[in-house]
């Protein structure tokens, strides 16, 4: 596996608010240490490398090791804001030693199901990963088994997933070459299709991609994985889901542009529709979503690989650096969007853990994450092996994001699906004014009845962040 990609990528699209990250001490909690007994047993897992808000405020997240049953490799858990752990399903053994749903799980999503969906990057059917349906009760069904030969066309060990506004999830399957390297789609059901096979062999496609998100124009952006020794490019790209079009905005460290390093980070759009990213060397760019690149400067003089990014509620940039051992240790980051950087917050390696990953800012305002290894000793006194830490860096709660909705026009009582960030906890949704019923459907998904009375108009979410009013009108018809 590429050692400049991450175990999972997670992506946080958000907007901004009015406080400041600068003259705050932010404080850092260890949540939850993941223990491991003598015989490195670990009934909750160990290495946990995802994290994402539920719509029911619960966490949930993916460890690529330990759990219950024979020889459990990894482990999908739910776990509570003040470290409550619950876990929902282990990737164990068969009767016959077989992994059947696949093994190390790594990226996760909440459907607008309800369900959870996610990937292994090992075992199943074929050996080389799977993508999986999993009720929060615990139920699981393989919706794919990767193939792995060189003569398959759909690829080998899954990385990111996320849900698109169509209700199909993308992802990507790589680095590897061969078999290829791949952005796939895939329905609820199962229904799988490759969408663009990465061109590993010339520049500046690169060899998979960290994570997309969805912007207003419905198109998804992306990054691309660099690859090793003769492939150290990749690029900024945008696939449009109605036309299967594949563009690559930006290439990095092409012959025909001057560049320091790759891309490092899947992107995080912000309020302003503007995308940004991190790439080696720990610098910062940005990037519009008509491929008008810009970089903005150095936010850590650690030169660092991996690392996420994401908007907060103070409008800041925040983020963390994945680092590796205790001699390296990750950074958490918070910067403005010129580049001035705030905060710069080594997390400690016997407390709170080393090599940073999934990063969210949650309803309550504070921020979660992950680190994949060490965190010292559990509250049972073994050693553990990763932790889920939260930032209290006194941020408000953060207010809705409305990116789009479908459909535009429908009459009354019709059903719209609105796709955005920040909906858990959110109290109150309208159109044009007029109140309507709703339900929370994800972090990034919510539903809504068109209410009696309603007129043509924009639709407002509101929650503990504030209210926040769409700039597309629905049409009551």
């Amino acid at each position: 596996m590429n050692p400049l990609r991450p175990l999972v990528a997670v992506l946080v699209a958000s907007l901004s608010s009015v406080a400041s990250a600068q003259n705050t001490t932010p404080v850092i909690t260890d949540i939850f240490a993941f223990p491991c007994n003598a015989s490195f047993v670990c009934p909750d897992g160990y290495f946990p490398v995802s994290l994402i808000e539920g719509a029911d405020g619960s966490f949930y997240g993916a460890a690529v090791g330990g759990g219950v049953g024979l020889n459990a490799q990894g482990t999908i858990f739910k776990i509570t804001p003040t470290g409550q752990i619950s876990v929902i399903y282990s990737f164990a053994e068969s009767s016959n030693g077989s992994l059947p749903n696949g093994s190390a799980p790594g990226s996760l999503v909440e459907g607008t199901d309800g369900f959870l969906y996610g990937t292994t990057s090992e075992n199943g059917a074929n050996g080389f990963g799977t993508v999986f349906k999993l009720s929060k009760s615990g139920a699981i069904q393989t919706l794919h088994n990767f193939c792995g030969t060189e003569n398959c066309s759909d690829g080998a060990n899954p990385g990111f997933l996320m849900q698109a506004l169509d209700g199909n999830f993308y992802g990507d399957t790589g680095p590897t070459d061969p078999p290829t390297s791949v952005l796939y789609r895939m329905s609820p059901v199962g229904g799988f299709k490759v969408l663009h096979t990465f061109d590993t062999k010339s520049q500046p496609d690169g060899t998979g991609a960290y994570g997309m998100v969805q912007a207003a124009d419905g198109n998804l952006y992306g990054t691309t994985v660099a690859g090793e020794q003769f492939k150290p490019y990749n690029s900024v790209f945008r696939f449009d889901p109605a036309s299967g079009q594949y563009t690559i905005l930006h290439g990095f460290n092409t012959p025909n542009i001057n560049l320091p390093g790759v891309a490092t980070s899947a992107p995080a759009l912000t309020s302003t529709g503007e995308l940004f990213g991190l790439q080696a060397g720990s610098e910062l760019y940005e990037i519009s979503l008509a491929g008008k690149y810009q970089k903005i400067g150095v936010l850590s003089t650690t030169d660092f690989f991996d690392g996420n990014i994401l908007q907060a509620s103070d409008g800041n940039l925040w983020g963390d650096f994945t680092g590796g051992d205790c001699s390296g240790q990750s950074i958490v980051f918070a910067a403005t969007t010129a580049g001035s950087v705030l905060q710069d917050l080594t997390l400690d390696c016997t407390t709170i853990g080393e090599q940073a990953g999934a990063m969210l800012q949650a309803a309550d305002g504070k921020f979660y994450g992950v680190t994949y290894g060490n965190g010292g000793v559990s509250s049972t006194d073994f050693v553990t092996n990763g932790t889920i830490w939260s930032i209290d860096a006194g941020l408000p709660a953060p207010a809705p994001c409305v990116v789009e909705f479908r459909p535009s026009t429908g009459t009354v009582g019709a059903e719209i699906l609105l796709q955005g960030n920040h909906f858990v906890g959110t109290t109150a949704v309208s159109v044009n004014g007029v109140s309507a019923t709703f339900r929370v459907l994800s972090v990034n998904y919510l539903s809504l009845t068109v209410p009696a009375g309603a007129t043509t108009g924009p639709i407002a979410v509101t929650n503990a962040g504030g209210t926040t009013t769409s700039t597309q009108v629905f049409t009551v018809e």
